[in-house]
């Protein structure tokens, strides 16, 4: 019987730990500012030259923040490509998988894989998209990152994330996402998202 009582406290008291812990990091991630502006990412990447795309006040309510970009980049060919990054390093709870907005521009997902991109640091993984809306056609590439990580797993960056804030330490988080239309073939078109994912990541790591 002693036994058992002392089980129960030990419960109790570790789930009130767990109750601290939580509510502390809940009111962490809502006080807390990004010391980053990710609207100081370059407009000029390679030959590719942007502008910003308009976000309304509902997408910014939806998404929970305005530390965020959306821009479409031309290079001299005149081939446009989509970049969109979500960035905070305080507040885990802004990320979401695009495939929820995607969905809700109309355009139609067929197929979701795996994709290997070659960086400075290593191959990361993405998630590569084939979307399509009548004959229109689009390829996506997109990644999470949880610090100095990259990966094609939301939960394993919302895992990242929260194991160090829980102990006090604010990383970076962000989804950065890359589209263009399928008008080549795929294996060219898969070719420059590949090349522009890496350019932004390192980019993005150039900040920091």
């Amino acid at each position: 019987m002693k036994s058992n009582t002392l089980g129960f406290i030990a419960i109790v008291i570790l789930l009130s730990l767990t109750s601290i812990l939580s509510l502390n990091l809940f009111f962490k991630e809502r006080i807390a500012r990004d010391q980053f502006d990710i609207h100081k990412f370059p407009y000029k990447i390679g030959q590719w030259k942007g502008q910003d795309l308009e976000v309304t006040e509902r997408e910014y309510k939806i998404l929970e923040t305005r530390n965020l970009i959306s821009r479409q980049y031309v290079n001299p060919s005149d081939e446009a490509i989509w970049l969109f990054i979500i960035y905070s390093e305080t507040n885990r709870k802004v990320f979401h998988p695009p495939e929820m907005c995607i969905m809700g521009s109309g355009l139609r997902m067929v197929d979701k894989t795996k994709d290997e991109i070659e960086t400075g640091g290593g191959k990361i993984s993405a998630n590569k998209l084939y979307l399509e809306k009548d004959d229109y056609k689009e390829i996506t590439l997109y990644c999470y990152k949880a610090g100095k990580l990259y990966t094609y797993n939301y939960y394993l960056q919302q895992a990242y994330l929260a194991f160090h804030q829980i102990f006090g330490k604010n990383i970076a988080g962000a989804t950065i996402r890359v589209s263009a239309p399928l008008i080549k073939n795929e294996q060219a078109t898969l070719a420059i998202l590949r090349n522009f994912l890496k350019e932004s990541i390192e980019t993005l790591e150039s900040f920091r």
